[in-house]
């Protein structure tokens, strides 16, 4: 609509220019002239708006898909000229999903006085985010002409973790131990062996609060003892090239990561440790929060840019795991190799616990056949009669 007005304007006064002249009419050319002079100083105050500014951005460093996220934007003018508003737009990198983006607020900048604005949305995908660049549009006191000027600033850093997604899972005994132990309650006081404090969470019984560690902290601290089948459970993820099945924030490596941080989360609260042999991380950490904190973090890096099947890392996840540790492998397309590698971690004492996601259901239909999907039913069955315990997960409503 500004364009279109800025349009006509010049249109008419170089229309007045030509009359004039036919005309020899010395008011239609003072019209003509003024015309053009206001268009051209609304161009030199919409040009000199944008420039001369540098900007600060806080945005926070960590955040949960579909929690709303603030950016706070501080700008500074540095000459000493009157701006009318401009409007910001941050440069969000192309591969953030998100929804619920609301335009930052226009404002005037000053010279030498911070002018604060800010916008908000909701990241859809996990990943660890970069960006530097943001554009400045600006326009005259009329609202005649726009233009817009490209800036790079610091960049701005933001991990978004997953957000615990609830799934019905299968956890069998581990085979050194006999029997799982992981609903024997929501701290690791169902073990014998201490081994130290931590915070207080929700769930925790009271009789295993530590009083003196408490009041030497001023908060409630509770003793954590190791416990048996979760002392040894290790996430891995096809994370092959070409494995993430889906568009977008609705793929099935997004649904893995959602519901792996609900099952870490359970394990956790029930004394367990957990691993990530293929991601580099296994850290047993003495606070239930760090350690939660860490294994969020770590599955929101999850991506499917490997060039290693899902049967070649959990054969480096075997390896290094004792006896009697308890594996889930999470997978969508099918690996023909992979019942041999059930069977081989059986031999060594490693329970396998497949997590099969229906490939079918993310695609298209015409793109089905494309890909030979983990829950097809001969494929399951092969998978069980290798001794893996096999939960099929279906496709949620909203992801």
């Amino acid at each position: 609509m500004r364009r279109a007005a800025g349009v006509a304007l010049t249109a008419s006064a170089f229309f007045l220019a030509i009359v004039a002249v036919l005309l020899n009419s010395s008011a239609l050319f003072y019209m003509s002239t003024a015309i053009i002079a206001t268009i051209m100083a609304s161009r030199l105050q919409s040009y000199l708006s944008v420039r001369g500014l540098h900007f600060d951005r806080q945005a926070p460093g960590e955040a949960k898909v579909g929690e709303l996220v603030t950016v706070d934007v501080t700008v500074w003018s540095d000459r000493r000229i009157r701006r009318p508003l401009v409007y910001i737009i941050d440069g969000l990198p192309s591969r953030l999903v998100y929804t619920d983006m609301t335009p930052s607020l226009p404002i005037a900048p000053a010279f030498d006085v911070p002018i604060q604005s800010q916008y908000s949305f909701r990241p859809l995908r996990r990943g660890r985010y970069r960006w530097s660049n943001l554009r400045v549009v600006g326009t005259d006191a009329l609202g005649l002409v726009s233009t817009e000027r490209k800036y790079d600033e610091s960049p701005v850093e933001m991990l978004v973790v997953p957000n615990a997604l609830p799934i019905d899972f299968e956890t069998p005994p581990a085979p050194a131990f006999g029997i799982s132990e992981s609903e024997t309650g929501q701290g690791r006081g169902a073990g014998i062996e201490p081994r130290g404090v931590r915070e207080y969470v929700s769930g925790d019984s009271l009789r295993y609060v530590h009083w003196r560690s408490s009041a030497r902290a001023n908060k409630l601290l509770v003793k954590e003892f190791a416990t048996g089948s979760f002392a040894y459970t290790a996430f891995v993820f096809q994370r092959t090239l070409g494995t993430e099945i889906g568009v977008g924030a609705t793929t099935t490596l997004e649904q893995m990561c959602a519901n792996a941080a609900y099952m870490a989360e359970r394990m956790l609260k029930a004394g367990g440790e957990i691993s990530f042999p293929t991601l580099g991380y296994s850290h047993d950490s003495a606070s239930y929060k760090d350690h939660t904190q860490e294994v969020l973090a770590t599955l929101a890096t999850v991506e499917a840019d490997s060039r290693m099947s899902i049967t070649e890392e959990i054969e480096i996840a075997r390896k290094n795991m004792p006896s009697g540790g308890l594996l889930y492998a999470f997978i969508t397309v099918a690996d023909p190799a992979l019942p041999q590698q059930v069977r081989r971690c059986s031999a060594s004492g490693v329970q396998i616990v497949a997590m099969v996601y229906d490939a079918q259901a993310y695609l298209p239909p015409r793109s089905r056949d494309l890909v030979t999907s983990a829950a097809q039913t001969g494929y399951v069955e092969t998978l069980r009669n290798s001794g893996a315990y096999v939960t099929v997960v279906p496709k949620p409503e909203v992801l």
